[in-house]
């Protein structure tokens, strides 16, 4: 009986480094507003899930889900221009490593699905990859839906960087293990009680014995 968990990769933050993209996108979004910006020590000690929510704290509340609609699109069309995107230090190696090991791996994000699909082929991880699941708009809101829907069976390992990667996990009854370099900082994570890794070059000795 294979008892290797699937893997279930979360995107942002995980495997792709993009805390400064994304820090620089909302700046532009902060200053437009005439709010303060933040440097990458607050924003990883503040951000969180329900993005709108991260947003409301900020000072930002329009008010209809049109409102929200129009700042989630602002922000990506500047994110995704970012030069400074690049995948996390031992993400390729992790995701090949744990294939050749015959471990089913997918990615589970909050991103909208055409985003991530592409930014995974860009950043070539798409053809390593079992399942994509992504989001229907720029919203940024739970995982938790999506989890239940892919319906997994067997163990699974989901590997975030956020809080809100653990409460998914839980949720459905999964392992975690949260990488401290992302968009939350590691006394945050510690909260959750799951166990810590410093980046991604940590993990595959974790699952793959021998």
């Amino acid at each position: 009986m294979d008892t290797r968990p699937t893997v279930v990769w979360d995107f942002n933050g995980t495997l792709l480094d993009d805390v400064r993209a994304c820090l620089d996108a909302l700046n532009a979004i902060l200053r437009a507003h005439r709010l303060p910006p933040l440097d990458a020590e607050q924003y990883r000690a503040r951000f969180r899930f329900p993005v709108a929510d991260f947003y409301r704290e900020l000072g930002m509340a329009p008010g209809t889900a049109y409102d929200w609609e129009a700042l989630g699109e602002s922000f990506h069309m500047r994110y995704l221009f970012s030069p400074h995107l690049a995948l996390q230090p031992g993400a390729r190696e992790a995701v090949l490593a744990l294939r050749a090991a015959g471990f089913r791996q997918g990615v589970l994000s909050a991103l909208e699905q055409g985003i991530l699909e592409m930014q995974l082929a860009q950043f070539g991880l798409a053809g390593h990859l079992d399942f994509v699941c992504g989001s229907r708009n720029y919203d940024g809101a739970s995982k938790e839906a999506a989890a239940r829907a892919l319906a997994l069976r067997g163990p699974v390992l989901l590997v975030g960087d956020t809080l809100h990667d653990a409460e998914v996990a839980r949720s459905q009854g999964w392992d975690c293990l949260l990488c401290a370099a992302g968009h939350q900082n590691a006394a945050r994570l510690a909260a959750a009680g799951y166990p810590l890794i410093p980046s991604l070059r940590a993990l595959p000795p974790r699952l793959i014995k021998g």
